[in-house]
Parts: C-alpha cells; sequence; structure tokens
C-alpha cells in the first residue's frame, strides 16, 4: 500500500506552505490577485519529493495539498485586513492568526462534504485540480519542469534583492508624473517589478485586457476631461476625487450583479448537497463549529449573535465559491467578502474592525473552499484518499495562519497600503465602503454602470470581468501597463503553443520576487522590534 500522509510530506508541504503564504501575500498586494498555486506546489512538491526518492504519486499530492492551502489564506487576508490600516485601525498579529484559522478552517469543513455531489457525480472541471494531476501524473520527465521553475524563483529572488536589498536597480527613470499621463503609462512606479508581466500572463489578455480599458478610460479620457472643464485644479486631485470612487463603485456593482446571475442560483442546492455529508460528520463538524463560533467571539469581543452571522456567511460562500471554482476556475472570494461586509453594513451597522473581520472570515472560507476542492478534484483523479487530504488542507490552513500576520504587518511597516507599490485594490475598495457614510454621486454612479454593465456581458461571457474594468479605473496605471503587456505575452505564447512553459517561468519569477520581498521586509520589522 502506497503511504500518503507521510512525515517527510508534512515536513516539506509545511515549508513550502510558507513560501507559497509569503509570495501569495506580497503578489497579491501588487497586482490584486493570487493565481491558483496548486500546480506550482505539485511541481516543487515532485521535484523535491523525487530527489529524496521512494515517492509516489499520492504522497506528492498530500505534500502539494499542505502547500498550496497558504496561498488562498493569504489571499483572503489580503484583500480584507489591509482595509483597516488604511483607516487608521490597527489589528494585531495574533487577532490575524486567529481569524485565518476560523475562516480557513470553516472553508475546509464546509467544502470536503461537497466533494461526493460536486467532482464525483457532478464532475465539475477544477481546471487547476486537473492540470495538477496530469503534472504528477507525467512527473518523470526527467526533472524538466522543476528545473525551469527553479531557475526563475532563482532569478526572481536575485533581481528582487539587488532592487530593493542593495538598491543595485534604482527607480526606473524620473519624470513629472502629474503633468504628463503619457509618462505614466511607462514608470512602473518607483521601481521596476516582474510581478506585474508575470502575473499578467497568468491572468491572461482577456482579463488584463478589460483591466487596461479601465486605466485609459481614467486615465485619457476622464481625467483630462475633468481638467479641461475646470472640474479639478490638477490632474491628481481629478484622479482620486473622480475616478477612484467611479471605479470602486464600478466594482461594487458588478460585484452585485455578479452575486445574483452566479451566487443566488448556486444555492438553491446548498442544502442538498451537504445534507448527506453532514450526516456522516454531524458530530466532529458540530464541535467543531462551536469552538469556532467562540474563538470568534473572544478575539473580536463580538457578541454571540455577530459570531454566527459571520460562520453563516463563511457556509454560505465557502458553497459559492466552491461550486463557481469548479464552473469557472475562478473564485472571486473578494466579491462575496465585499457582498457580506455591505450587507452587513446597511442591516446591522457594525463599527469598521468587526465589518472588516466579517468580511475577511468569509473571503478565506470561500477562498480555501475553492483551493480545497482543487486539490480533491486531483485526489479524485490520483485516487488519494479525501481523509488524508482533509488532514493536509487543516495542516496547511495553520501553517499559513501563523505565518499571514507577521507577513502583513512586515509588508505595512516596509511599503505601507494602497500605493504604488502595494495598491491593495480590493482592501481600498472596502476601505471606501466602510467609511462612506452615503453613497456618494460618483459611488452611485459607478454602482449602476458596474451592474448594468455586467448584466449586459453576462449573456455573451462572463459578468466577472467587469470587475478588471473597475479595478483599472481606479488602481495606478503604472500597475495596469504592465500587466497589460503581460496578457499580450501570453496571448503571442498561446498562439505559439508556448503558453506551459511560460506559466512556469511567470510562476517561478512571481515566487522568487515575492518571497525576497516579504524576506526582506521581515528582515527591516526585526530590526524595527
Amino acid at each position: 500500500m502506497e503511504k500518503e500522509l507521510t512525515f517527510r510530506a508534512v515536513v516539506i508541504g509545511a515549508v513550502l506552505a510558507v513560501i507559497v503564504t509569503m509570495y501569495s501575500a506580497f503578489a497579491g498586494l501588487k497586482i490584486g490577485g493570487v493565481y491558483w498555486p496548486i500546480t506550482t506546489a505539485s511541481i516543487m512538491a515532485l521535484g523535491i519529493l523525487t530527489i529524496l526518492g521512494s515517492t509516489n504519486k499520492n504522497e506528492i499530492n498530500v505534500t502539494q495539498t499542505i502547500a498550496s492551502a497558504g496561498g488562498l489564506l493569504a489571499a483572503g487576508i489580503i484583500f480584507t485586513v489591509p482595509a483597516l490600516f488604511l483607516i487608521g485601525f490597527q489589528i494585531s498579529i495574533t487577532e490575524i492568526t486567529l481569524i485565518s484559522l476560523v475562516g480557513g478552517i470553516t472553508g475546509v469543513i464546509f467544502s470536503v462534504p461537497l466533494r461526493r455531489q460536486m467532482i464525483e457525480k457532478e464532475k465539475l472541471e477544477y481546471a487547476d485540480g486537473k492540470a495538477a494531476a496530469a503534472i504528477i501524473l507525467a512527473g518523470y520527465e526527467k526533472g524538466t519542469k522543476i528545473k525551469t521553475l527553479s531557475a526563475m524563483f532563482g532569478i526572481g529572488i536575485i533581481f528582487s534583492f539587488l532592487r530593493d536589498g542593495i538598491k543595485f536597480i534604482p527607480s526606473f527613470w524620473n519624470i513629472d508624473l502629474l503633468k504628463v499621463q503619457l509618462s505614466k503609462l511607462f514608470s512602473f512606479g518607483s521601481s521596476i517589478s516582474l510581478i506585474p508581466f508575470s502575473g499578467g500572463y497568468l491572468i491572461g489578455p482577456k482579463f488584463t485586457g478589460v483591466w487596461f480599458l479601465g486605466a485609459v478610460i481614467s486615465y485619457f479620457i476622464l481625467i483630462p476631461f475633468a481638467v479641461m472643464n475646470g472640474m479639478f485644479e490638477d490632474k491628481f486631485s481629478a484622479g482620486i476625487e473622480l475616478t477612484k470612487p467611479l471605479g470602486i463603485g464600478v466594482v461594487i456593482g458588478a460585484a452585485i450583479m455578479y452575486f445574483l446571475l452566479k451566487g443566488l442560483p448556486a444555492m438553491k442546492n446548498i442544502f442538498s448537497d451537504w445534507k448527506e455529508s453532514f450526516k456522516e460528520n454531524k458530530r466532529m463538524i458540530g464541535v467543531i463549529l462551536i469552538v469556532l463560533v467562540a474563538v470568534l467571539t473572544i478575539i473580536t469581543e463580538m457578541n454571540l449573535v455577530l459570531s454566527i452571522i459571520a460562520i453563516a456567511g463563511a457556509f454560505v460562500m465557502a458553497y459559492i465559491g466552491g461550486r463557481v471554482t469548479g464552473e469557472m476556475n475562478v473564485d472571486p472570494m473578494e466579491l462575496f467578502a465585499m457582498i457580506v461586509l455591505i450587507g452587513a453594513k446597511i442591516f446591522f451597522g457594525f463599527n469598521a474592525i468587526l465589518l472588516v473581520i466579517i468580511a475577511a472570515v468569509v473571503c478565506i472560507s470561500a477562498g480555501v473552499a475553492g483551493d480545497t476542492l482543487q486539490d480533491l478534484k486531483t485526489g479524485f483523479l490520483l485516487g488519494t484518499k479525501p481523509k488524508n487530504q482533509f488532514v493536509a488542507q487543516l495542516i496547511g490552513v495553520l501553517v499559513g495562519a501563523l505565518v499571514i500576520g507577521v507577513i502583513l504587518v512586515a509588508l505595512q511597516q516596509a511599503y505601507g497600503f494602497g500605493n504604488t507599490e502595494l495598491p491593495a485594490p480590493q482592501a481600498v475598495a472596502l476601505s471606501e465602503i466602510i467609511k462612506a457614510d452615503s453613497l456618494s454621486g460618483n459611488l452611485l454612479l459607478g454602482i449602476v454602470i458596474g451592474a448594468v454593465l455586467a448584466l449586459v456581458l453576462s449573456f455573451f461571457a462572463s459578468a466577472i470581468i467587469i470587475v478588471a474594468l473597475g479595478i483599472g479605473m481606479y488602481v495606478p496605471i503604472e500597475l495596469s501597463f504592465p500587466l497589460f503587456v503581460g496578457g499580450l505575452i501570453r496571448f503571442y505564447a498561446d498562439r505559439k503553443k508556448w503558453t506551459e512553459k511560460g506559466r512556469l517561468i511567470a510562476a517561478g519569477l512571481i515566487a522568487g520576487e515575492g518571497f525576497t520581498g516579504v524576506l526582506l521586509s521581515l528582515l527591516g520589522l526585526g530590526k524595527l522590534l
């Protein structure tokens, strides 16, 4: 019988989970998205265990299951918690860790019971889960994939160290960004980065193209129009006062419409899908949920009712996130968090900290649920025992939760959030929702535009792409342009059938630069302490 959940699988998976959590946090704050880490984790696990010898496909799968969990847990935190820093609140590393554990564990326990329905019966696609299974099964290609990934990881480390560690790579060029909008297109922020180019490649030409279209609309149409008509004194204030609330409104409107189009229909089977599996594990799941509600109540000083609402929201959004992931290979976890936050603010009027905590729990739960079902799809194809993957996923969540608080605080002190270096677009949108006592005219107009565009586009493609338009309207164009270039490179690679090799290169560069960026931030935090 093949060994699966071995001691070395746990140790190697835990080490890889730290790396995945680190680079996912940095890259996600940089480009506003975290690509599924399962294929990258599979290649790393495959390479290491093959070198050690006497391994098998299921041990490799268990290792990558542990490793990949950290990426989506990190995404749930970086999409939400930075909003607190942006509005002037502080949150401790311990609190971030406990919130991560609550959201991550709920994501796992709410999604594992869905395996039978969504993977075995409905046979939903879970494209990255299938890709990971193919990588592991074809893992005897003499290590070509791990060599490529490792080389790019090394290049990313060297590049980031030269730029940020010893300041060998200076600012790209010094120009007056406020006078000439075109110059912003090529400035790349304070220093050039490989992450936006690589992220644009992984995201693809469609999403990055729409993102860049939003930037073009803001920087070359709306802002010049506002300035020419005397609406603002300069381009900078125009960008802040006009395009930011308008773009955020587009994101909110698209999120609401997407939830109505995809989320609500998915909920109709939620209890029937979950009922059978719940019967088999109801005692264990019941105890875990009681503990999680208690932990959430204590750490946030919320009352019991609010904690139950947060867990209930996590349950619903974990289900929707898992199903949408299976159908589209996209987990719009931050949109689900936004919907819950808006609803909580309208109906209950919680304070800022409680709103962000609820949003974080929901976001993490939805993200981890999507990742868990991707992993379970891989396991279904390879024959890995679901119980072992369940344990492995919980280990990955634990490891990710233990490091993400330190990572976030280090990045906040080293770079700050909501700027050119780390735009954190989702957290910026959440912070604007929280701060708003009432809807401004521009924000309301953006919501209407986003909802209408998403509705119209749903007849031809996925409505979620309108979110990219809104993000492009309010993040710095210095980020949007390299993302767009990366998308164009992906378009060319697809035509030349170089897609997979390009993915390895892009993933390696992101991992190397993101890992080093966090590491240097942690060293800086150590000095501060």
